[in-house]
């Protein structure tokens, strides 16, 4: 394939190459959009300066675990793929240098190499502690960004620093952990900048991101007051509202990163306030003072509001920025600084406060990345992966000490990369004899050398004048100029400027001296340094005693920087007129400059560490690190300066692509020998393509020759010691590998299958023995089992036959014992009903015995009673008590011994009716007699004949016996609302046939006791039910009532115990029932006439008829809960509004004035609860009771309430509603579905429509306004509103 057509993936394939083939290739590549071209082994990466779609998971999963890098093009995933491959197969460390120019892309490249490498290693089966890490990997990089990066001129997102990541992985290339290096934080860019560039990223993100109140509580205001924020001449920090945007979303992004780091609320608000003391601290201004020779400070609201947030005394902070701490022979000296001096320590405390706070971030993500011992391998080392991403070359207007040692480090990497692809190659082949064509390259280790050289390399000339307090740049540069005028590579510039020129490998750098001492030297006066530690914040008190280590982190990690003062929420300091604390300080300092403070024995405190000498150390460390890793390399390229997508300068390419030598590595690769193995090395990897693995081979040139020769290769070389191969030799090599490992699979396949068959057939045979064993012990096994359970089972029934023949004898004689106690039980009973008749004579004779005195009475006073005496008698009334001798002589045979006797049969007939059980009537409140039922108001009322046949005209005063129920001796008069008496006679209990006649009953009794229903006191009826037996009925008067399962009454007005009444028909399971009724629940009755319910236990209570709310009085929030009752939730289970609703509604059923009560009191009157246990058919229920409210009883009796009744079913009428399409409507069946014709498709007809029509009220019928006509409003809206949605309401105008 030619050169320039740009199809050319590597570049190192092509025969001939030149510069403008070279960077025409990479043209056009660049403008197909194919950012990436291989050199061989070395990845060469055009920033796009946008958006590609390239790093999908698609394209991930392309690149993973790649068998021919050839058939894929040019990818960052392809080297992430390469270089964790190379880790675990040659299980060494593995590092990849990423270099370029500021802008050209290596930030975003490291991001990508992180980011597919770890998701090479959290493949299936090995997501243990990958995953974990994953996030924490992906998100430390926007976090360093913020705190590390800043806007340049040639670069929008410049990495002010250089990092080191290494990713640490097990044996089995799983990552467990990770470590982060930092060093050669540009700490200047803190207190100052060049035009057109900005400070670090956190203090915008701050600005956009924080709200008023968190602006407040860290005293920050306005952020264009701060002299450190403002670029140029723009009276904003923020150049547009889309800029302020960015920052703001950046900040959202920073927040959510801090907490998934493991940073606290409370860390991320100390930070702020952290960095608004040093927004505040730099806007210190000083200017002479006069009166000391010194400075003051002019405005020391900024002093006031730093110390404030530092926990510092402001006094304390304003002398030590003012004067300085010198050791003279073991004395400490105090003296004032002048207005450069008072500045400089000033920006020396900031960028000292900045670059500990970014080590304290660092230290605190290492924490987050710690490695999980758990998966670490058994030995001291683990393979690791390192990523270095450090600042590209740099060349400004004005190139300071920073850019020295940024450009310094690129000329260590450039070195490090010819090294490797040139030095030590070209070494090797000379060592080893191999002859090749003569390799050329730009080597810089003079520049190097003139860098580091000791004692008179630069930065040790600049260490060594940094030392003289009076050393001046003057001063520097004529060291400079003596002592390194032998390298070819630095001359003095010519001016008045203190300036010199070295020529990097990437060209020349004019820097300019002055600053360079006091940036190196960035030290703290003593003063400050004891300030900061006598701080009250506990933070700054730690991060000034911690000691940094070579990775740029605090050497105490893991101690959490808490404060004990909180400087959040500070106020805003006052300050006092006419007072300054620093013309205060400086005129105590000056009294006292030359008396000694304090005697110190030891001044190895006051030594401090340079820079340049920090720079040296961790460069040195880094490419240590480096050295021990088998490296891999990515050229980051830069198009244009402009940062704009398909623009491709070829000048400056062309410049980066000369002092970078891409040129000359391109023809390296294609001639040299990048892969150099010794011998047994390359036996160990590839001796299984022409020997047998566990083969001992000599290591030597045969050996190799042989594999060589058996892999096919071509265009290798043999040394004395080693094999040299070309860079695509090793991917060859894998191939064959790979082929050999499958033909050894294969075979290995069908030998363990013929040995797998065999073995299956030697294990059925096995089986097949096994089984025929098995079978046969399993039948002699059957027959002995059979035998002994023949045995066992005959003996069994031997042992059943005595055990019948034992039973019968027991039977017999129980039932001979029976009789006996049967007999014994009716001679009881005998002499019991002899007992009560006895009893009954002698009553009957006493009764007999006043009769007849009452009647002899009667007869003397006839006797001597004159006619006259008699009529005026009669006219009083006396002549009603007289017995008739007409009626006596139609009844002549009427004796008192009869009476006598029909008492006796009675009694008899009572015995025997209830020792013959039989079974109660239908009606309810009767009594026994002669066997027969008979109502207990026909016994009670009823006249009996006179023994005299003397009618009665007056029933007031009845001269009749008293029957048994009446009998003084037989207690009190039966009285069914005597809750004792009732459970003493609970043996005539009554047994109801059905629910309608049941309820019927229940109406009608309370409509015929005049002394229960007009008795307004009297406000319900319970009537308590055991199945179909009536128990017991209670009136209810009290507006409270308890209803429980209690044995008795503790309050018989307002306590109603069901357990107390008795029941001699009651069954068995009635009985166990009854035992469950716990607490019960309470009634209450409020002055609307509503009664309310509220259960009080655990058991259920269901309120009767909740699924047809059209026969029923109850509310809506009980037909909610389908009845049943909540515990100790006061529902109301009858609401007058719906009877009122009832009534109105059948009125208009039957007609003005024709209301039928006697359905509308069945089934409006009556509210059911069953208790403990419900059943389908309320007859079949356990324990019940019936609640009748005689209240609404007495509206229905009330002339003046039907009246009105009558008079709002007027009103209605009068609003033009035709009733007649409403009144055939039939009604809705809710309880079961109705089934259609499947023929026809036809609803099904039933055969009493008429009985199950239901006639429901309209809604007012609304005029165009939309307002009711008539003033009636309907009574109940929840029945309304229910009729309403069954589709019932038709509306006529």
């Amino acid at each position: 394939m030619e050169a320039g057509t740009g199809k050319v993936d590597d570049l190192a394939a092509l025969a001939k190459l030149t510069e403008q083939t070279l960077l025409k290739e990479l043209e056009l590549r660049y403008g197909q959009g194919q950012i990436y071209t291989y050199i061989g082994d070395i990845l060469v990466a055009v920033n796009p300066f946008q958006q590609l779609p390239l790093y999908d998971s698609k394209h991930s999963k392309e690149y993973r675990n790649i068998k021919v890098k050839s058939k894929l093009k040019p990818h960052i995933f392809a080297v992430a793929d390469c270089i964790y491959q190379d880790l675990l197969t040659n299980k060494e460390p593995q590092c990849c240098v990423v270099s370029g120019e500021s802008g050209a892309g290596k930030t975003e490249t490291t991001k990508l190499l992180v980011r597919q490498i770890v998701q090479l290693c959290t493949k299936s089966g090995s997501v243990a502690a990958s995953s974990k890490l994953h996030d924490a990997l992906i998100e430390i990089n926007p976090l360093m960004e913020a705190f590390g990066n800043a806007q340049t001129k040639m670069n929008g997102n410049s990495s002010r620093f250089g990092k080191y990541i290494e990713l640490l992985f097990s044996d089995r290339g799983e990552l467990f952990g990770g470590r982060v290096s930092i060093f050669l934080l540009e700490k200047t860019r803190v207190t100052g900048f060049n035009r057109d560039e900005q400070n670090f990223h956190i203090f915008y993100h701050m600005f956009a991101g924080l709200s008023e109140r968190q602006r407040t509580s860290v005293l920050l205001t306005n952020p264009d007051r701060h002299r450190i924020l403002k670029s140029g001449d723009s009276c904003s920090i923020f150049t547009s509202k889309a800029h302020q945007l960015h920052h703001k979303a950046m900040f959202i992004k920073l927040q959510k990163i801090l907490t998934n780091t493991g940073f606290l609320q409370e860390d991320c608000e100390m930070i702020y306030a952290y960095l608004s003391a040093i927004l505040h601290l730099t806007d210190i201004q000083f200017e002479p003072d006069q009166e000391t020779d010194g400075v003051f400070i002019t405005d020391e609201y900024p002093l006031h509001v730093s110390t404030e947030l530092l926990g510092v005394s402001a006094e304390e902070m304003a002398t030590a920025l003012i004067s300085n701490v010198h050791l003279i022979r073991g004395e400490t000296i105090v003296n004032l600084k002048n207005l450069v001096q008072a500045g400089d320590g000033r920006d020396a405390l900031a960028k000292a406060l900045y670059s500990r706070l970014f080590g304290w971030i660092i230290s605190k993500i290492n924490n987050k990345l710690k490695p999980d011992l758990s998966y670490a391998p058994k030995k001291s080392s683990c393979p690791v992966i390192g990523l270095l991403d450090i600042a590209g070359f740099e060349n400004f207007t004005s190139n300071g000490f920073e850019q020295l040692c940024i450009n310094t480090s690129n000329e260590q990497l450039q070195h490090y990369f010819n090294q490797h692809v040139f030095a030590w190659e070209k070494r090797d082949l000379d060592k080893e004899g191999v002859k090749t064509s003569h390799i050329s390259f730009t080597n810089n280790s003079e520049i190097l050398g003139m860098f580091i050289e000791r004692p008179l390399g630069l930065y040790a000339l600049i260490d060594e004048e940094s030392k003289f307090p009076k050393a001046t740049a003057n001063s520097l540069l004529e060291k400079v100029r003596k002592h390194l005028v032998k390298y070819s590579c630095i001359k003095k510039e010519k001016g008045r400027e203190p300036l010199f020129t070295i020529q990097h490998y990437a060209g020349p750098v004019t820097y300019s001296v002055s600053g360079m001492l006091e940036t190196n030297r960035d030290t703290l006066s003593q003063n400050i340094l004891e300030c900061l530690e006598r701080s009250e914040s506990g933070m700054i008190y730690q991060l000034f005693s911690a000691q940094f280590s070579d990775n740029g982190e605090l050497s105490t990690p893991n101690q959490e920087l808490r404060r004990t003062k909180s400087i959040l929420m500070c106020k805003q300091p006052t300050l006092e007129r006419g007072k300054s604390l620093s013309k205060t300080a400086g005129r105590k300092v000056r009294q006292n400059m030359k008396k000694a403070l304090k005697e110190i024995q030891d001044d190895s405190f006051y030594k401090h560490r340079t820079v340049g000498s920090q720079f040296q150390d961790s460069l040195a460390a880094l490419m240590t690190k480096l050295m021990q890793c088998q490296p891999h390399f990515i050229r980051c390229i830069k198009p244009n300066n402009s940062q704009a997508s398909q623009l491709f300068e070829k000048k400056l390419v062309s410049q980066q692509l000369r002092y970078t030598g891409i040129l000359e590595t391109v023809r390296i690769r294609h001639e040299g020998f990048p892969v150099r193995l010794p011998f047994q090395v390359f036996l160990d990897r590839y001796k299984f393509i022409s020997y047998p693995l566990t083969a001992e081979v000599e290591a030597g040139t045969a050996a190799c020759h042989t594999v060589l020769r058996e892999a096919g290769l071509h265009k290798w070389e043999l040394g004395t010691r080693k094999v040299f191969l070309r860079y695509w030799h090793p991917e060859q090599l894998k191939l064959v590998m790979e082929r050999k490992v499958r033909q050894v699979v294969l075979v290995q396949s069908l030998v363990r299958r013929f040995i797998g068959c065999r073995k299956v057939q030697q294990l059925r045979q096995i089986l097949e023995a096994r089984k025929q064993a098995q079978a046969k012990s399993f039948l002699m096994m059957v027959a002995e089992r059979s035998q002994q359970i023949h045995a066992d089972l005959k003996e069994l029934h031997n042992m059943d036959v005595t055990k019948h023949k034992q039973s019968l004898n027991d039977l017999a004689r129980e039932a001979e014992e029976s009789k006996i106690r049967e007999q014994m039980i009716e001679e009881k009973r005998r002499k019991l009903a002899l007992a009560e008749a006895e009893r009954e004579k002698k009553a009957a004779e006493l009764r007999l015995a006043e009769a007849q005195k009452r009647i002899e009475e009667l007869e003397t006073t006839r006797k001597v009673e004159t006619p006259s005496s008699i009529s005026s008698s009669s006219s009083s009334g006396f002549e009603d008590d007289l017995p008739s001798p007409e009626l006596s002589k139609e009844e002549p045979k009427h004796t008192w011994r009869k009476q006598r006797a029909n008492h006796k049969d009675h009694v008899a007939g009572l015995r025997n009716l209830l020792e013959s059980k039989a079974e109660p009537p239908e009606q309810e409140n009767v009594r026994l007699n002669k066997q027969k039922w008979v109502p207990i108001s026909e016994r009670l009322y009823a006249t009996p004949a006179c023994p005299y046949g003397i009618a009665r005209k007056s029933p007031a005063r009845p001269l009749h016996l008293q029957s048994i129920f009446s009998d003084p001796s037989h207690g009190q008069v039966y009285d069914p609302e005597n809750v004792s008496h009732y459970a003493r006679q609970s043996s005539h209990s009554k047994i109801v046939v059905n629910k309608v006649e049941h309820y019927n009953g229940l109406i009608q009794e309370a409509l015929q006791s005049e002394s229960e229903t007009q008795n307004k006191s009297n406000w319900g009826k319970l009537v308590y039910m055991e199945k179909s037996q009536r128990c017991a009925s209670f009136i209810l008067t009290e507006p409270v009532i308890k209803i429980d399962g209690a044995h008795y009454s503790s309050d018989p007005s307002s306590h109603v115990a069901l357990n107390s009444v008795e029941n001699l028909f009651r069954d068995e399971q009635v009985g166990k029932i009854r035992e469950y009724i716990g607490k019960g629940m309470q009634l209450q009755i409020d002055t609307e006439g509503d009664i309310w319910a509220k259960k009080l236990g655990m058991n259920d209570i269901i309120v009767q008829d909740h699924n047809d709310p059209s026969l029923s009085c109850i509310s809506e929030e009980v037909i909610k809960d389908r009845g049943r009752l909540q515990k100790d939730k006061r529902v109301k289970i009858f609401d007058m509004k719906e009877f009122r609703s009832h009534v109105i509604l059948e009125m208009h059923k039957a007609g003005l004035g024709r209301i039928n009560l006697k359905d509308l009191y069945s089934r409006c009157c009556i509210v059911s609860l069953t208790l403990v246990k419900s059943s389908m058919d309320i007859m079949e229920t356990p324990c019940w009771i019936n609640i009748i409210n005689l209240g609404a009883l007495r509206m229905l009796r009330d002339e003046n309430v039907m009246a009105d009744f009558e008079k709002e079913l007027k009103k209605i009428m009068r609003s033009n509603i035709d009733f007649t399409k409403i009144s055939q409507l039939p009604q809705i069946d809710k309880q079961k579905p109705k089934k259609t014709d499947k023929k026809k498709g036809k609803l099904p007809q039933r055969k009493n429509q008429e009985a199950d029509k239901v006639f429901v009220l309209p809604e007012p019928v609304l005029d165009r306004a939309s307002k009711p006509v008539g003033d009636f409003q309907f009574k109940s809206p929840r029945k309304w509103a229910k009729l309403k949605q069954n589709g019932v309401s038709q509306l006529t105008e």
